[in-house]
């Protein structure tokens, strides 16, 4: 399958923001809730890739390794925002604790991407 044709183009789909310095409680809120909903996203895309064939599986980590390890760089700038998060209020608390789940996630669905494993049942 070309690259071109490949429906599993993880960062075309998905609008990722370059990292952002928050400068007040309302940007941090701001982007916490920006970064939740896209890192759902991810979790989202990444098991829908989980329940394919392992072949296209292979071929989906093959042709889009470099963007993944964008994407784990991205995590880690993520995970930042929600140490930051947990120090606001109640409501950017719960931002965080959602954001870390889903980086956990994700982090472990590109593991089992990379890793191997016989995919998700549907």
């Amino acid at each position: 399958m070309p690259k071109s044709n490949n429906r599993y183009q993880l960062l075309d789909d998905l609008d990722l923001q370059s990292p952002v310095l928050i400068e007040d409680q309302a940007d941090l809120k701001f982007n916490l809730y920006l970064r939740s909903r896209e890192m759902n996203q991810i979790v989202l895309y990444l098991e829908k890739v989980m329940l394919k064939k392992k072949s296209e599986r292979d071929i989906f980590v093959s042709e889009n390794k470099a963007s993944i390890e964008s994407l784990m760089k991205v995590f880690i700038d993520d995970s930042n925002l929600t140490l930051e998060g947990m120090q606001i209020d109640q409501e950017s608390a719960n931002l965080s604790m959602q954001l870390a789940m889903d980086l956990r996630k994700s982090i472990s669905l590109i593991n089992a991407l990379f890793y191997g494993v016989t995919g998700l049942a549907s």
